[in-house]
């Protein structure tokens, strides 16, 4: 059995499937305030038109806000579609952005439609903004600004209408001021600049976080993972995640792997992630591994019947399922 922070109650692993994990939004209930600040700006600029910048680490979930504001605005029935421009060389992000005939250069055997031609109507996602060059920076200007597109090898011009979401990871006014990046571009894809905090700046919820990747990979991994290591919850929680989030579900899918007889072990963290044994344990931290295990041991002695464990340990029902909660303990 699991009792864990995602399901609220009680859950064999073995049990679960995809259709239990919690909704794309789980990723944006936080208890950080400049998180949720974010998040209240994101949702009151969502039904406008207006361009949006994210700032953000790489890894911080960019793409999560940009589906978050799509879906709560009036373009939700219509596409979302993402492009991340890193991964193209000019040539090609052109020729993926306002797409091609066929016979317009040597390879288009036939005629292909664009992203920006297939955003119409919805939300266009412009992932990585920071590293397009200034020609297509120019390009994408002209479009915001006569809301018109011709496909490569074309002269026929369509409208369009699309809302833009645009982020970056790299510092932008220190590109306008190396002249990498055009200013009047800048100012019009960024009527709305929301900066998301990064998963280090917001640590009250990586226990949360922890939990729902670790019933994630059990599910889909189809491995019964019944408890964790208090060394390895304690090296996961102090560790400092340059990769943010995307960093966080590779460590835990690893670990989920890795495990044996339903245990996560510290064995298994890689060196960079366990806490140097010159980094003492905060004393919270001491005190709550010991309450953690003198709770297991008080449920394992009752059967994990609640009423008599809250009993014997002096406390309510409610806030045994609360510690059973913040500890992630769990029952085979």
């Amino acid at each position: 059995m699991y009792f864990g922070l995602i399901t609220q109650e009680s859950h064999c692993f073995s049990c679960g499937s995809v259709n239990d994990l919690p909704t794309p939004n789980y990723f944006l209930e936080s208890r950080n305030r400049a998180f949720n600040k974010a998040l209240d700006l994101a949702s009151r600029a969502a039904d406008s038109n207006s361009s949006i910048l994210l700032l953000g680490e790489s890894g911080v979930g960019k793409e999560v806000f940009a589906n978050y504001i799509h879906h709560l605005s009036s373009r939700k029935d219509n596409a979302f579609v993402a492009v991340n421009c890193h991964a193209f060389s000019e040539y090609l992000l052109q020729s993926e952005l306002y797409g091609h005939e066929k016979g317009a250069f040597t390879g288009a055997y036939e005629k292909r439609i664009g992203r920006i031609e297939e955003a119409h109507g919805g939300t266009l996602f412009l992932d990585e903004i920071g590293d397009t060059t200034l020609d297509v920076q120019l390009n994408l200007l002209r479009v915001l600004d006569n809301k018109k597109i011709a496909r490569i090898g074309s002269n026929v011009l369509m409208d369009i209408d699309f809302r833009l979401i645009c982020a970056t990871n790299r510092d932008i006014k220190q590109r306008i001021e190396e002249k990498k990046f055009r200013e009047d571009f800048y100012y019009r894809i960024s009527t709305i600049v929301i900066n998301i905090p990064s998963l280090r700046e917001r640590k009250e919820d990586l226990r949360r976080l922890i939990d729902y990747f670790i019933f994630k990979y059990a599910v889909e991994l189809k491995k019964d993972i019944f408890n964790i290591e208090v060394e390895a919850l304690s090296a996961l929680m102090n560790y400092n995640y340059p990769g943010n989030i995307r960093e966080l579900k590779n460590i835990i899918e690893r670990l989920v792997v890795l495990s044996r007889d339903g245990m996560i072990s510290i064995k298994d963290i890689s060196e960079e992630i366990y806490i140097n044994p010159s980094s003492p344990l905060l004393l919270k931290d001491v005190r709550a591994a010991a309450e953690k295990k003198h709770i297991e041991k008080m449920l394992s002695l009752n059967d994990f019947n609640m009423t008599s464990t809250a009993e014997q340990l002096g406390i309510s029902r409610r806030q045994l399922f609360n510690k059973i909660n913040e500890y992630s303990i769990y029952k085979h």
